[in-house]
């Protein structure tokens, strides 16, 4: 069991030479190496993939886009000039409820303002994470108040095989 006693992170822009680390730490199960096109998305310019360390281990991640979600059903919605947009959170399992993910999004919001962005949104699962919503709200997120909508995503897991995952999440977003 770890010690209550608050965890040093720092936050800093993932690293190629970190990528195969993290696919280690995060995504032993799959084979679709999703920590890849995240690292992508920043050396295009387009986002920064944001990595939490506790000493020399990556204990959570948020992908920053500046151009907001990709998804059609929000952009109708939104303004993406100006709204940043978080994905591909998480926290390694040893260390959720130790501030590792308000850190990540604290610093994500600090990241967009200094970027130009007047919003910052994200999608939350609607009934395997209520965690994670819980965390959005308390740090002033709220609904978009457009509803449920569902999301999918191709895997490939460890022996190989592809499959499909879809989701009902709802946007949430906050001024910044």
């Amino acid at each position: 069991m770890m010690s209550e006693q608050a965890l040093t992170i720092t936050i800093k822009p993932a690293e190629a030479s970190q990528l195969e680390m993290l696919e280690h730490e995060f995504s032993p199960d799959t084979l679709s190496k999703p920590h890849y096109p995240r690292y992508e998305v920043q050396q295009r310019g387009e986002g920064v993939y944001l990595i939490a360390w506790h000493d020399r281990t990556p204990v959570g991640h948020f992908l920053l886009r500046w151009s907001g979600p990709d998804d059609t059903r929000v952009i109708k919605y939104i303004d993406v000039t100006h709204c940043a947009y978080l994905e591909a959170g998480a926290t390694s399992a040893a260390y959720r409820r130790k501030g590792i993910a308000t850190a990540l999004i604290r610093e994500a919001e600090r990241v967009a303002r200094a970027k130009g962005c007047t919003q910052i949104g994200l999608e939350v699962g609607s009934t395997d994470n209520p965690e994670a919503k819980r965390l959005y709200e308390h740090l002033g997120y709220g609904n978009w108040g457009q509803g449920e909508f569902p999301i999918n995503w191709e895997y490939i897991d460890k022996q190989g095989n592809r499959g499909t995952e879809s989701e009902m999440v709802t946007y949430l977003h906050k001024r910044l």
